[in-house]
């Protein structure tokens, strides 16, 4: 082979080689080192913080909490409802100055309205005003009316409709005993004001002040009243024949004309004491009757009645001595009756209190109190806050609110006389006392 073709078969080698290595499968990438930590998951990037939880939107609730009564603002009641009434709108005031009631359900304070009715010293109105408030204007709440007549006339509107009433005008212990709870009462039963009675009575004969047995006479309003006020005297004089005799026992018809037949009996039955359940009406003119007769007692009570300033004013000085037992007096010393009175007078051009506005204040207090315990307006549970209330300090003697199973307070009377220069003393208990009782009566 010559130089020329061995040149040009290297030559030909030579490409076949390139050829075929330019058609062979390249090697593969080498993957780069790991990194030390996995990196996050695309679909699903961690947040740097957790998102804020959507907040529960608080319910408003209603603009006002209504709050309705019916009292007697004319007829022969007028005079003690507008104690009630202007002891209602001066709370109500003193409350919404402060916001209103605070609800916690809704978190904040809802104003009260207050609607007041004048139920004309009647029962029926009564009854009928108090269902225009559950049923037309569609009250929350009730406050409670004044006298035994119409508040027990009225208190089957509250179980009916199921709306909690709280009030200070009704002490008959068969109110409270029927069965209905969704009553509260801030007055003591009438039979344990004559309880009350009787154990003073006690006291005096141990002061050698009244003799034993103590010859006493009797006469009570013809209602349920009048019968708890005779069922407590009767009842101590068979327990206690030794300290009791009961020489007259006559009942009379309210809002009377004449008593002169009734003070005929009472001089012909020849009693060492007086006691008598009456009206403010009707003791004013029984006890003219019985100074105009002449006649003179070592002791003069007209159960509740007494220091009223209508029948001292109109009775003057026939109205000294004359001893009661009550559930308030402005005369009261402890710090919250004080407060109360000032406010009181403050508020009503100077006018002083009697227990009728001090109840009737107390009353709405426990009420509103009863709303921010149960915060919420259901009322069954606002029923059940104020069925558990303790409430101290109070006005009610004793200091403290709390009710019996019935829904009736249980607290313990103070008894006052009525003394010369149109002054009132607390002669008991002790504890409360401003004064001391002046027994036996000075004879005129």
């Amino acid at each position: 082979m010559n130089k020329t073709s061995l040149f040009t078969r290297t030559i030909y080698i030579s490409i076949v080689v390139m050829l075929l290595a330019a058609c062979a499968t390249p090697a593969p990438t080498v993957a780069p080192a790991a990194p030390t930590s996995a990196p996050a998951a695309t679909s699903a990037p961690a947040a740097t913080s957790a998102p804020a939880a959507t907040a529960v939107p608080v319910p408003q609730g209603p603009k006002e909490i209504v709050i309705g009564a019916a009292l007697p603002l004319t007829g022969g009641q007028a005079r003690e409802g507008a104690f009630y009434k202007k002891s209602y709108e001066m709370i109500v005031k003193e409350w919404n100055d402060a916001g209103g009631i605070t609800v916690k359900e809704f978190n904040r304070k809802i104003p009260v309205k207050l609607i007041i009715y004048d139920d004309k010293s009647e029962t029926t109105t009564s009854v009928t005003l108090y269902e225009k408030l559950a049923t037309e204007d569609k009250v929350d709440f009730f406050l409670g009316g004044y006298s035994t007549a119409l508040v027990q006339a009225h208190v089957v509107v509250p179980q009916k409709y199921q709306i909690p009433y709280v009030g200070g005008g009704g002490a008959t212990g068969t109110i409270y005993t029927q069965g209905n709870k969704w009553i509260f009462g801030l007055l003591a039963n009438i039979e344990k004001l004559s309880i009350t009675f009787a154990d003073w009575i006690e006291i005096q004969q141990d002061a050698g002040t009244l003799p034993k047995p103590v010859k006493l006479a009797m006469a009570a309003e013809n209602t349920s009243h009048g019968v708890e006020f005779a069922k407590g005297i009767n009842d101590r004089a068979k327990a206690k024949p030794d300290r009791f005799t009961i020489v007259m026992d006559e009942k009379f018809e309210i809002n009377g004309k004449d008593y002169a037949p009734l003070i005929a009996k009472l001089k012909a039955a020849n009693a060492d004491v007086f006691f008598a359940d009456a009206r403010v009406a009707d003791y004013t003119l029984m006890q003219r009757q019985y100074t105009e007769a002449g006649l003179s007692h070592k002791v003069v009570s007209y159960g509740p009645r007494g220091p009223e300033k209508a029948a001292r004013d109109a009775l003057g000085a026939a109205s000294d001595y004359i001893v009661a037992a009550n559930w308030w007096s402005p005369d009261m010393t402890d710090a919250s009756s004080k407060e109360f009175t000032a406010k009181y007078k403050a508020a009503n051009k100077d006018e002083s209190p009697e227990w009728f506005a001090a109840l009737g204040y107390e009353s709405a207090r426990v009420l509103f109190k009863g709303i921010e315990a149960a915060g919420t307006l259901d009322k069954t549970k606002v029923r059940d806050a104020v069925a558990a209330t303790s409430l101290s300090p109070s006005l009610v003697v004793g200091g403290k609110v709390s009710f019996a199973a019935t829904g009736q307070i249980n607290n313990v009377y103070i008894m006052t006389q009525n003394q010369p220069g149109n002054k009132v003393a607390i002669i008991f208990p002790n504890e409360l006392a401003t004064g001391k009782a002046i027994v036996p009566i000075p004879k005129k």
